[in-house]
């Protein structure tokens, strides 16, 4: 069963199941998210959630954090099988790993940007490829019940139905800084700061930040030849999740 809880100091989210779980997961953001770009910004986007799904990938293969979860099997039901009592038989084995608020934030609606490029026959009520994501989607958003009141909590989620990434507009740039910041805030600032946090990432192209980093940005590239996936900002070493 796939989990999503809070860490401890509201730095990011814990995602766990086990393997069919997460590779289930994997492989249907995969689905639609994989296939060409129709421009930069789109490529940067895709990228993006290139970062998640690496992580997933890691997870679901034993190569982050693991842990045994208790699968509730009767004393008559392995009587019954002839089953031996060991650890793996008392349990299951659960995957998981730890994933920064803001980036899956913004991973959560540029994966609804890839959606919409997705054939509207293959849209039906059975698209289990959407149908999972939307899945997860509704466990990482009620997963802030320990950290937000419920009105907190619906406004994040109007937020996230609202929310579109105009990919001419995407500047990755933008939400690395909105990274950095979070993950220097303290647990209790985190959760004073979350809903403006959430903001930022939602309503990005509103901010007068934005445009400014942008230009500057945009400019920078022009006058050294590069382009904005050539640059990036180094990220704190430590962060206590």
């Amino acid at each position: 069963m796939l989990k999503v809880t809070l860490t401890e100091n509201y730095a990011g989210f814990t995602i766990s199941g086990d393997h069919e779980d997460l590779e289930s997961l994997y492989g249907a953001i995969s689905y639609l998210v994989d296939g060409d770009t129709k421009g930069k910004e789109e490529y940067l986007m895709q990228n993006h959630i290139y970062a998640f799904l690496y992580d997933l990938r890691h997870a679901h293969q034993g190569q982050r954090e693991v842990c045994f979860v208790d699968n509730y099997l009767d004393d008559d039901t392995k009587e019954w099988f002839g089953i031996k009592e060991t650890d793996v038989t008392r349990n299951n084995l659960y995957y998981s790993f730890n994933y920064l608020i803001p980036q899956l934030l913004l991973d959560m609606i540029i994966i609804k940007h890839f959606i919409k490029k997705v054939p509207d026959k293959s849209k039906d009520v059975y698209n289990t490829n959407i149908n999972l994501v939307n899945y997860f989607y509704s466990l990482v958003l009620n997963s802030f019940g320990n950290m937000l009141t419920p009105i907190q909590i619906n406004k994040i989620k109007k937020g996230m139905l609202n929310a579109n990434i105009y990919d001419k507009l995407f500047f990755p740039q933008w939400f690395e800084l909105i990274d950095i910041d979070y993950m220097k805030m303290g647990k209790s600032k985190r959760k004073n700061e979350i809903m403006h946090i959430a903001d930022k990432i939602y309503n990005f192209y509103d901010y007068s930040e934005y445009t400014k980093e942008r230009n500057k940005m945009l400019k920078y590239c022009k006058e050294n030849n590069c382009t904005l996936d050539d640059i990036g900002y180094d990220y704190p070493e430590e962060l206590e999740w």
